[in-house]
């Protein structure tokens, strides 16, 4: 099968986004698969190079991870058309899904469309009303979305705000799939011994774990302040907040107004390839978000073996208290008893570290891949039968009105 994958980011820039569109590359063409790529570059002038196709970028830059092109006719376009793609896969609702919707009407096949950002969630931060961010939204993703023959949605929650923008396209839900075997590398015992030490952190202290940006959805000051009650009933307590953003300043005020120095220790931005070392110096992994698109920030701390307390699940597709691996709270009284149930219980810790695992397993690349093509095999297959019903009905008509003719 010959796909198209169409991208607004892309490397050198490191988003989700890409991470995905990279794993749907490597993984799609080891499966036996011809995948090329379209994004846009930063040079002046479009090329073609290992597989991707890069339209000349504009000078204006309205996002720091991604490129802007106001090139409407591009020579790359007939390369494309004369490779003759089999479907195209949209994984951004603007720059690029314009030329994805343009190949897919011109060469008469499918276009798939990942729908990868939670809109919902960027209204408390930027403090608009919800019911009219909501309806901007809905007007602009349905409207975005409208030529699509089939949408990919990465959770179950996700899913839902698509439904409740009344989006008419048929929805997959199909969470993306990570590399697992980056969180289960052998690492050595001394290695984690000395950056657990660089923190302040001896073999005796339980160290619970935050991986996020430090922003306001994510509501790392909500795991601060029920942390601050838990250190009362397990001294042996340590918070590690990995990350940073805008709300690390006003954080690290509130750890010193509640007199947590030395028990809450920010590690800051770090490197990708750095952050499953991280994972595994840790005891136990925590959220209060409620918010998550994918919640692959979970997926990987249950690839390290942790177990998870979260404020919700949903985007998961499954419940990890009844697969064992860890706790759902909805209030703080209950965040607070299950964090103090596992810091004073380590046998119980790794029982369920090991569930964690095990569970992670469905989000494996291989998976991920499998799901997709079979995806991609199955909109083919309606899309076909939908235009041998068109040019029969259409064969048809015609036939009678000859018939009326004579």
């Amino acid at each position: 099968m010959k796909i198209l994958v169409t991208t607004d980011f892309y490397l050198p820039h490191i988003t989700g986004v890409t991470t995905v569109v990279v794993n749907e590359q490597n993984m799609l063409k080891q499966l036996g698969h011809e995948v090329r790529l379209l994004t846009i570059g930063k040079s002046p002038v479009s090329s073609y190079t290992g597989g991707v196709y890069y339209m000349k970028g504009s000078r204006i830059q309205p996002l720091r991870d991604s490129q802007l092109t106001l090139s409407y006719r591009d020579p790359l376009l007939d390369d494309i058309l004369s490779w003759k793609p089999d479907i195209v896969h949209s994984n951004n609702e603007f720059i690029t899904m314009g030329w994805a919707r343009r190949i897919a009407e011109t060469l008469d096949i499918p276009l798939i469309h990942t729908c990868h950002t939670d809109f919902t969630r960027y209204d408390a931060s930027r403090r608009i009303r919800h019911t009219l961010w909501d309806t901007l939204m809905a007007t602009i993703v349905k409207r975005r979305v409208r030529y699509c023959d089939l949408l990919i949605s990465p959770s179950l929650s996700h899913s839902h705000m698509l439904e409740r923008y009344h989006v008419n396209q048929p929805i997959v839900v199909l969470p993306s799939g990570i590399d697992l075997e980056r969180f289960q590398r052998p690492v050595g015992k001394e290695e984690i011994a000395s950056l657990r030490a660089s923190f302040g952190f001896t073999e005796e202290h339980c160290t619970l774990v935050s991986v996020c940006r430090l922003s306001s959805e994510k509501r790392v000051n909500r795991s601060i302040d029920d942390f601050f009650l838990l250190s009362f009933l397990e001294p042996s307590a340590r918070l590690l907040l990995v990350g940073g953003g805008p709300k690390e300043e006003s954080l690290k005020k509130q750890v010193a107004d509640l007199g947590l120095e030395g028990l809450v220790v920010f590690a800051g931005a770090i490197p990708s390839e750095h952050v499953p070392l991280y994972y595994r110096l840790s005891d136990i992994f925590i959220s209060s978000s409620v918010r998550e698109s994918q919640g692959l920030g979970f997926v990987e701390a249950m690839a390290s073996s942790l177990p998870v307390v979260l404020r919700e699940d949903h985007s998961l597709g499954f419940s990890v208290e009844e697969e064992g691996c860890g706790f759902i709270c909805d209030e703080s009284h209950s965040f607070v008893h299950a964090l103090a149930l596992l810091v004073s219980d380590k046998q119980k810790r790794k029982e369920m570290g090991e569930r964690a695992k095990q569970a992670s397993e469905r989000f494996s690349l291989t998976c991920w891949a499998d799901s997709l093509i079979s995806v991609c095999k199955t909109t083919l297959d309606t899309s076909g039968k939908r235009n041998d019903r068109r040019h029969n009905h259409q064969g048809g008509k015609h036939a009678v009105e000859q018939g009326n003719t004579h």
